[in-house]
């Protein structure tokens, strides 16, 4: 399950492989709680946008996020305060796993690329930290 008593690190960033059930009438994409979802659903939306759409440009304090790419491509930054890494998610056949205190930012590569967020917790706007600056002083101060 997810740990969420300390700040995680770029290490601790996780791709899955999903399983994708691919045949004549369509695909298939299952995913629920389990090795393959280290935590609980407690809130799904989904972000639909063009290339070179830029979203993100937050961490959450407690929040953990899961990131599909259904279709299109989708470039994900992430950032620990120290060091940053970036994975190109461009099918549902893999999963990103970000958890709380990790700055991200996705920039939608293709147009119509869709992208499925499974997250732990329910919105709540003061789990958001939406300014850089905050966000490493967040990083220092823990």
């Amino acid at each position: 399950m997810a740990n969420t008593t300390s700040l995680a690190k770029i290490g601790d960033i996780q791709v899955f492989k999903l399983p994708l059930i691919e045949d004549p009438r369509g695909r298939l994409l299952a995913i629920q709680p389990g090795p393959q979802l280290p935590f609980n659903i407690g809130r799904v939306f989904v972000v639909q946008a063009n290339a070179g759409i830029i979203r993100g440009n937050h961490a959450h304090k407690r929040c953990n996020q899961y990131l599909v790419c259904m279709t299109g491509a989708v470039e994900v930054v992430c950032d620990d305060g120290d060091e940053k890494t970036s994975f190109l998610l461009d099918g549902p056949s893999q999963a990103l796993w970000i958890p709380p205190g990790i700055w991200a930012t996705q920039t939608y590569r293709h147009d119509d690329s869709e992208l499925i967020v499974l997250c732990d917790l329910p919105f709540d706007e003061g789990d958001y930290l939406r300014d850089y600056t905050s966000f490493k002083a967040y990083r220092r101060a823990a």
